[in-house]
């Protein structure tokens, strides 16, 4: 199956504050409910409110393990957000925002059915919520489920007709069906069609949304459109310059229509923006196949 950009998986809602309430919160209050705040610094400065100024109000003490727990989420700390997701639901087990930000803690550590749990008693106690509706749907899309996922996506929609996630969530679905191996012997180029047209409502709504274009040019490539696929990598790129899978993606149709240097150009930059050792291995072995060195 061909892999995809990566989806966005969002956390629960956040919490705010009028202008007035800010100017008079301690410090790092302030800090801590800003949602401008960097994660780590935001980290700080909820960890000092919780030492030294717990708040006496438990609607605003959850609050503020849910804050920070969210920071943690984004760190990718994930066992310290679990532990404040949880003493915001023994606080209050009726918030909800927990139990979603709790779901993708373990959607991202690939405990997928666990993930479904949360989302199941987050959607239980406020059924309004498109992110938890979208947030189920990616679930149940990694396990393959797609028309299940799809259910979702549509729930969420009917909830928010304006939510971006969903929309691309729905594409994604119709595109790893156009992979899969069943579906895609028996409606040849029908899914990447409904796929690409998805996609399109995602940039309807965000048109700067670069996961969606490069999963569009993905399409357009498997369809043999080219051209078509070529431009959007490259608006892709031109929105998310270090992301390199859409360097790579590109690349991927500069071999098929023969322009071997500029798929060496896009890989080694690729290569210049990759981490981690099994993606820099695999630059590396592509490189090798058109004899150009890393």
């Amino acid at each position: 199956m061909r892999v995809l950009a990566g989806v966005v998986l969002a956390a629960a809602a956040v919490f705010t504050m009028t202008p007035a309430a800010q100017a008079e919160a301690p410090s790092d209050l302030r800090v801590c409910l800003d949602n401008a705040t960097p994660n780590a610094p935001r980290v700080a400065a909820c960890s000092q409110v919780l030492t030294n100024a717990p708040p006496a109000d438990a609607k605003e003490l959850v609050r503020i393990y849910f804050l920070r727990g969210n920071a943690n989420l984004a760190l990718g700390v994930y066992d310290r957000a679990l532990a404040d997701f949880d003493a915001a639901t023994r606080i209050n087990p009726n918030a909800y925002g927990p139990f979603n930000s709790r779901g993708v803690v373990f959607l991202r550590q690939k405990q997928v059915d666990r993930a479904i749990t949360e989302f199941d008693r987050s959607i239980q106690l406020f059924p309004k919520d498109p992110i938890a509706f979208t947030n189920r749907g990616d679930a149940y899309r990694s396990k393959g489920h797609f028309d299940r996922a799809m259910q979702d996506y549509d729930r969420a929609i009917e909830v928010n007709p304006k939510w971006v996630g969903a929309y691309f969530g729905r594409a994604a679905a119709l595109q790893q069906k156009a992979t899969s191996d069943f579906d895609a012997f028996v409606n040849e180029g029908s899914f990447e069609e409904l796929a690409i047209a998805e996609y399109g409502k995602v940039l309807q709504l965000a048109p700067r949304h670069g996961g969606a274009l490069s999963n569009r040019g993905l399409l357009y490539h498997q369809l043999r459109k080219y051209p078509l696929a070529i431009a959007d990598f490259t608006q892709a790129i031109e929105i998310e310059p270090a992301n390199p899978i859409f360097l790579r993606n590109r690349a991927l149709t500069y071999r098929m229509i023969r322009r071997f240097d500029l798929a060496i150009a896009d890989y080694r930059n690729a290569l210049a923006l990759t981490k981690d050792a099994e993606g820099r291995k695999l630059i590396g072995e592509l490189l090798a196949q058109l004899g150009a060195a890393a």
